[in-house]
């Protein structure tokens, strides 16, 4: 099968229009998940039982759950509830309900890490248990969840391939419609896994520099 560039060419801008669609959704995604996975392992840890098994059943649930599944639900349930929610703005709940709960085990990996002696040393110069987190523990566990994290970051790019069954006009949206209009599936897919890896592959080595930036020496 002969490889048509120049159809890959005339259609390009089609595929970066729907390539800033994809960098939005990811760097929000990413950056919401980074903080809701810091509310949930904080409760996840917290001192309350109650809470911390209210933490551990959410992490649970939205991690064997398909984040597909998780969009469609709040896509058409937000609707039955009067208050519709466009396909975008689902995508990104979803996809940061379900990424936060990954980020939250993330971040407790890391603070188990931590070693317990600071924490007794920190209670022990008379700190509070929520200073000696913030200011003993979680410094040094997000250093340590760095590379975890540039993982779970990759995921999250390629999941936003997801909210196209929600019409949402991303990459993979547009490249749907190419390969209806013009049947040219092999042009159009192999553009696609092109773009994905060449931004996963930005990402992957702009946070292998912040990895060996903030590498704690050993």
């Amino acid at each position: 099968m002969k490889l048509d560039f120049n159809f890959i060419l005339r259609n390009l801008p089609t595929f970066l229009e729907g390539a800033v669609v994809t960098l939005e959704l990811s760097a929000l995604a990413i950056l919401c998940s980074l903080v809701w996975g810091l509310v949930v392992v904080t409760a996840r840890t917290a001192p309350s039982r109650a809470l911390a098994l209210a933490a551990t059943g959410y992490i649970e649930l939205v991690r064997n759950t398909p984040v597909l599944v998780q969009m469609l639900f709040i896509y058409f349930g937000s609707a039955v509830l009067g208050a519709p929610l466009s396909g975008f703005a689902a995508g990104l709940l979803a996809m940061t309900l379900q990424n936060g709960g990954y980020m939250a085990e993330i971040y407790r990996a890391g603070i188990e890490a931590v070693s317990q002696r600071q924490v007794e040393a920190g209670m022990a110069l008379g700190m509070r248990r929520h200073e000696v987190m913030s200011i003993v523990v979680l410094p040094q566990a997000i250093r340590k969840v760095v590379p975890p994290f540039t993982n779970q970051a990759i995921v999250m790019i390629k999941d936003t391939s997801l909210v196209s069954s929600i019409s949402v006009a991303e990459m993979t949206f547009h490249a749907k419609l190419l390969t209806d209009r013009t049947a040219a599936a092999y042009e159009v897919f192999l553009t696609l896994a092109a773009l994905y890896l060449a931004i996963n592959a930005i990402v992957s080595a702009a946070l292998r520099l912040l990895e060996r930036r903030v590498a704690i020496p050993t």
